[in-house]
């Protein structure tokens, strides 16, 4: 099988997405029987073939800020035609429903491309981005009726063009599913840094006042309940025996760079996986409150390292942490219950608890173990497809 994966949008050093495609690069460059391409916007049109099994395309996209590890924009969409019909793949796979995800079913309608076009679905914008924005201010109802109800009508009939849309939670694939979307499960897992090594030991029942250290760690914007972590995080620090740390980069970046209390640490973006590893092994409780979770990927590194994970009842993240038997779920956008929460996981007997995340994690396996299924996922569909079309 020959695989052209497409991202319109990507980041050198952009943390979870790496790991995502790092993984990708080391599965296939294990094994022979398939062949692996990455394309991805760069400073220019450069293509490397690391091994026969792995060719990374690099085509020209401006960066979108002034950060050099930042996000680019890929425009050489001629230069990708010209890999796909050189290439000739089995599959490709969208990385992207937007410029990369249009260009795609372009030419598949087009038929410039006659292979299985899949799309990843690593987040839904409409749930993630419109529907809060037209919950929120004034002219709700216009905004409801007027662009969420046009706009997500259009979007999901796009997602529908596809071959195959795969998602990485069961959440999602109900979600899809509901609306007609051919959607097929292939669950994500952690990079091996979080797998390895012993954790440490959790605190136990029965000894408080004791240190418990509070995390928040991800993007620091609206989507993924920063508001949430803002409200309860004055009334946390009022319990003497209680820290918060915060790490991760967004809009609220500059709120959390002003609180000055010897409790709250802002340690801003953390790269290196095996630093955030040991930020995890430093503290108890993982504080997760996004609602609009496709899988929670940070949710299962910090579950890998025996963390209790308080997380909302909505989401990819309710999903794992109902597999891990988690009493720890509170309503979805609701700071009081999110508080109530927290300060219950906080008297908890986190040993046990500890125990139940890390088999969860375990469960999950490692990110390589995640791409053997995508791989397995694309060839039972490509043998389907040939077997139909004789």
């Amino acid at each position: 099988m020959i695989l052209l994966d497409i991202n319109t949008f990507f980041a050198e050093k952009a943390g979870g997405i790496r790991t995502f495609y790092r993984a990708k690069i080391s599965f296939f460059e294990r094994q022979i029987s398939h062949q692996y391409y990455l394309v991805y916007p760069g400073a220019r049109r450069t293509i490397v073939s690391r091994l026969p099994s792995v060719t990374l395309a690099e085509f020209y996209g401006p960066q979108l800020s002034e950060d050099p590890g930042g996000y680019r924009w890929m425009l050489d969409y001629a230069g990708m035609l010209a890999l796909i019909r050189k290439a000739k793949p089995d599959v490709i796979e969208v990385g992207d429903p937007w410029l990369t995800g249009l260009f795609c079913l372009a030419i598949k309608k087009l038929g410039l491309y006659r292979g299985l076009l899949a799309c990843f679905y690593h987040s839904d914008p409409i749930l993630t981005h419109v529907l809060p924005w037209a919950g929120r201010g004034h002219a709700q109802t216009w905004k409801r009726n007027l662009i969420l109800r046009p706009l997500a009508a259009l979007f999901y009939r796009l997602q529908r063009s596809y071959d195959l849309t795969v998602v990485s939670s069961q959440t999602m694939q109900d979600h899809l599913r509901d609306l007609s979307v051919d959607a097929a499960l292939a669950p994500l897992g952690v990079t091996d840094v979080f797998l390895e090594g012993s954790q440490p030991a959790r605190p136990q029942e029965g000894r408080a006042p004791r240190a418990v250290r509070l995390l928040y760690a991800g993007r620091l914007n609206q989507e993924k309940g920063i508001k949430l972590v803002q409200t309860v995080l004055p009334r946390l620090l009022k319990h003497e025996h209680v820290s918060v740390t915060v790490i991760g980069r967004g809009g609220a970046a500059e709120d959390f760079a002003r609180i000055e209390h010897p409790r709250f640490r802002y340690l801003g973006f953390i790269e290196d996986a095996a630093e955030v590893r040991n930020i995890y092994d430093d503290h108890d409780i993982l504080l997760a409150p996004g609602p609009f979770e496709s899988f929670g990927m940070g949710v299962l590194e910090a579950m890998a390292r025996g963390m209790v994970v308080v997380g909302p009842d909505q989401g990819a993240t309710a999903e794992i942490l109902r597999q891990a038997e988690s009493p720890f779920i509170f309503r979805a956008e609701d700071a009081e219950d999110f508080l109530r929460v927290i300060l219950t996981a906080i008297d908890c007997d986190q040993s046990a608890e500890s125990s139940r995340s890390r088999a969860t994690a375990i469960r999950y396996g490692s990110m390589e173990d995640a791409m053997g299924r995508i791989v397995a996922l694309y060839l039972g569909r490509t043998a389907q497809t040939a077997e139909a079309s004789r």
